[in-house]
């Protein structure tokens, strides 16, 4: 992003402005934002922004384990299933976007489901060609730490044996936890801050 504004609507529908920005351009990039008509600006540092106003939020970490841990197989997300429940899992969630009402796993995904009562009430994304597990997601009032762990080793058993990656966004400190308990460590991490604008 090089302290480009990347402009954008938030999962829950707020106008957002988005960079990776450092302490010096945070506010000359906060005034840039209002002017483009955002509501919500967020940063990607690992500067202390808390002097300029900004709130500190969930950011991004990458996580991997050497070998996959072993987990109990999930069911495959129906298609159609797909759009609604990938809006309802990351709702609210920092670093998430709208959901399109047509939206579509990407290309070689895999995208398992937590069901519960025949309801689908979580689910994640794999792509085995990468070793890659994007970040489980839940609808709210599921989000518990323990499903989340549930998500990810059914992803796991998707993969089989070998190295994994796991990207996470928006998810607090006791979800990482529940991963790093897992058998995942942590790799990379990068803050997320962000500035109510009106």
């Amino acid at each position: 992003m090089a302290s480009e504004l990347l402009l954008g609507v938030s999962s829950d529908g707020v106008r957002v402005a988005e960079t990776d920005a450092g302490a010096a351009s945070v506010e000359a990039l906060a005034n840039e934002a209002r002017d483009r008509g955002a509501e919500l600006l967020w940063v990607h540092s690992d500067d202390d922004l808390s002097a300029l106003g900004l709130a500190r939020a969930a950011g991004y970490v990458r996580l991997r384990a050497d070998r996959c841990p072993a987990g109990a197989p999930l069911p495959l997300l129906a298609r159609e299933d797909y759009p609604r429940l990938l809006d309802a899992a990351y709702r609210a969630l920092w670093g998430h976007k709208q959901v399109a009402p047509d939206a579509a796993p990407p290309e070689g995904a895999v995208v398992v489901s937590l069901v519960e009562q025949g309801e689908p009430v979580g689910l994640c994304t794999v792509l085995p060609a990468e070793r890659l597990i994007d970040g489980p997601g839940l609808v709210p009032g599921r989000r518990l730490p323990e499903l989340y762990a549930t998500l990810l080793l059914g992803a796991c058993a998707r993969l089989g044996p070998g190295p994994v990656d796991l990207d996470s966004w928006g998810d607090g400190p006791d979800v990482i936890r529940a991963y790093q308990e897992a058998g995942f460590a942590v790799v990379d991490r990068v803050g997320g801050w962000e500035l109510r604008l009106r």
